[in-house]
């Protein structure tokens, strides 16, 4: 909610005021109509995508839509106003820093390759609506009509089918609905359903892989410093890792973040545990958060339910904007936590070092751990 309260035209006005009030008539530079009416416009074109990111969680852009806004604010009063003539110059900065930045953020995902079209039937909303969830699922998903006829899956869905293309063919081809676990491509899934606008959803999530009690030395030395079941690096990985990436910030003053993510059950009254259930979605959201961190991080199990994302070289806003990120799930699993017996919780710590001091891996990680208290149901 306080996000709403930092829209640009809330901000410029007590603004625009303060620069008035220390306006002075003999610096005054009159921009002219035209002009005025041109760089409006496009503050309002700013405003309304604040608006936007807003609505559509894409916090990363609301710091360079705000300094591109009051940049030309800034600008444009400070002139007829009077002000101090380096502050023309101040928001010109502004305006063209955070323009800049925009440009590099929408560079980042304007490459991405489009989705194949849905080869449901156009005509249908119901069609639709399952088509725009099939674009955002990271797991096979499966979308039936009542008599169990595939009208669309996705394309990992369709890597794992031996008869292609699937669509048309029943879903019994594949797995026998109803069931809470099954075997497709040779893997075996846990299973969710859904029926939603008369069409049937599925959803496959792997199921995480037991561990062996007989190991190679290989494979125990690589079980200690990789976690088997998350794919994430281990917590004695951490313990060596870590303090070389706090050692290497500190000598060369660079950022580095920390986030911290606690995720909880809290089942319905009357409802017994459902381990398969919970061990499903916990694979399930950290195959979402592995998909939502670069490359250049490092993501590591530090113990029941609790991960530790390491960001080096991350800005604190940019960092922010990912925790932010990964509280809030995906269509695809919320969609599929509202038929679980329990409520899913998510709290996140967070911590950003300017590598300006020496710090401990005992200090970073107390710090991440006092820090926990930001949630997301």
């Amino acid at each position: 909610m306080i996000l709403w309260l930092t829209i640009p035209p809330l901000l410029s006005l007590p603004l625009s005021l303060i620069l008035v009030a220390f306006g002075n008539e003999s610096n005054k530079v009159s921009a002219g109509a035209p002009l005025w009416v041109l760089l409006l416009l496009l503050y309002f074109a700013f405003s309304l995508f604040y608006v936007f990111s807003i609505r559509n969680n894409l916090f990363s852009q609301l710091t360079p839509l705000q300094l591109a806004a009051q940049g030309i604010i800034i600008c444009m009063v400070s002139m007829e106003a009077g002000a101090h003539p380096i502050l023309p110059w101040v928001g010109v900065i502004a305006a063209v820093s955070g323009f800049f930045v925009l440009l590099h953020s929408y560079s980042r995902y304007g490459n991405r390759t489009p989705p194949p079209a849905p080869v449901a039937n156009v005509d249908s909303p119901s069609s639709i609506s399952a088509a725009t969830s099939l674009e955002n699922a990271p797991f096979p998903y499966v979308v039936t009509d009542n008599e169990g006829t595939i009208i669309d899956a996705n394309d990992i869905f369709t890597s794992f089918a031996e008869e292609v293309p699937v669509q048309g063919k029943n879903v019994t081809n594949f797995f026998v609905p109803g069931e809470t676990e099954v075997v497709v491509g040779g893997k075996k899934h846990a299973l969710f359903q859904k029926a939603q606008d008369g069409l049937f959803h599925f959803l496959l999530v792997d199921n995480p892989p037991s561990e062996k009690s007989v190991q190679t030395a290989e494979a125990k030395r690589e079980t200690e410093l990789f976690d088997p079941k998350y794919g994430l690096y281990s917590r004695k990985y951490a313990q060596l890792r870590i303090p070389e990436e706090l050692g290497r910030a500190n000598r060369y003053r660079r950022w580095l973040c920390g986030i911290l993510l606690k995720v909880d059950y809290t089942y319905l009254p009357g409802r017994g545990r459902q381990p398969t259930s919970e061990e499903a979605f916990l694979a399930a959201y950290v195959h979402y958060i592995k998909g939502s961190i670069r490359e250049s991080d490092m993501g590591f199990s530090m113990q029941d339910r609790e991960f530790l994302l390491l960001l080096p070289e991350t800005p604190q806003q940019g960092a922010k904007d990912t925790a932010l990120k990964l509280v809030e799930l995906p269509e695809t699993l919320a969609e599929m936590k509202k038929d679980y017996p329990f409520s899913v919780d998510i709290e996140y710590g967070f911590l950003y070092y300017s590598g300006n001091y020496p710090l401990s891996y005992d200090q970073f990680i107390q710090k991440l751990y006092s820090s926990l208290g930001g949630s997301a149901e």
